[in-house]
């Protein structure tokens, strides 16, 4: 390979890097969602059973519920323009495992099948937003804000 070409390589590669990057940067909060709500989901059907109708719209009113309170008590804090910035390393985002582990600690069927359904999707939800929040602001400590 000449040197023009492995230049063109390098730049190529760091094109796609940098795009892989900004992709990531995007999707790391709503990914980490995704699999908490997924992995809450799947959790709840294995402990409780296959849901009725009624008990998946419990389930989402669960999940928008907890998202919404926390929403609530942050808006004066909400950029203009979603999404806002965040720290870089919310890209190794783990926090699904802890809200699923959270999810796991609930006594199955505790408050009955229906119920069950809507806390699972509060609790992960709960857990994944508290969690990304906490990291947050220990991060904003430590930079002195």
């Amino acid at each position: 390979m000449s040197k023009g070409e492995v230049g063109r390589a390098v730049q190529g590669t760091s094109c796609l890097a940098r795009a892989l990057g900004h992709v990531t940067s995007i999707l790391a909060i709503p990914y980490g969602y995704t699999v908490t709500l997924g992995a809450a989901a799947l959790l709840s059907v294995t402990r409780l059973g296959a849901p009725s109708e009624g008990e998946v719209l419990l389930f989402a009113v669960g999940g928008v519920l907890g998202f919404v309170s926390f929403a609530a008590i942050g808006r004066p804090y909400l950029a203009s323009e979603i999404p806002m910035r965040v720290p870089w390393f919310l890209i190794f985002n783990f926090f699904p495992i802890a809200a699923t582990l959270a999810v796991m600690a609930l006594p199955a069927r505790l408050l009955g099948k229906g119920p069950s359904y809507l806390v699972n999707s509060f609790v992960a939800t709960s857990v994944y937003v508290l969690s990304l929040a906490v990291l947050i602001r220990i991060h904003e400590r430590w930079r002195g804000r």
